[in-house]
């Protein structure tokens, strides 16, 4: 079975302690959620590529 949504790498950067989180998810909204609560700035969204397999 294959997942229609895309998925991606996040990261964030947390000003306060200056640490850096990375995380996947489909979207920034259920990326935070994985996260640690407090400030994060987004900083980057890497997409993720199926392998490819042929037949």
């Amino acid at each position: 079975m294959r997942n229609n949504r895309p998925c991606f790498v996040w990261r964030f950067v947390s000003g306060q302690n200056a640490a850096t989180y990375t995380t996947t998810a489909a979207s920034e909204r259920e990326a935070r959620l994985q996260l640690p609560a407090g400030r994060l700035v987004f900083a980057a969204r890497i997409r993720l590529q199926e392998a490819i397999s042929r037949v």
